[in-house]
């Protein structure tokens, strides 16, 4: 991989997709180790990455196969 992601980048899609699934504060706070809510929405602030939905589909071989 020519620029592979840095651990804030993960980090910071990790949090969103726990913001989407409606996870309080509290607990993506404690999931970053952080000391304070305050600290945690410091950082969450400008750190949206854009990126699309995308459905996986198996093809029916994967479906017979190890993925039951």
């Amino acid at each position: 991989m020519e620029n592979p992601p840095t651990f804030h980048t993960v980090s910071s899609l990790a949090n969103n997709l726990a913001k989407k699934a409606e996870e309080s504060k509290e607990a993506i706070q404690k999931n970053n180790a952080h000391k304070s809510v305050n600290t945690q929405l410091i950082y969450r602030e400008g750190h949206d990455l854009p990126f699309d939905d995308a459905p996986i589909q198996f093809t029916a071989e994967q479906i017979g196969g190890d993925f039951k």
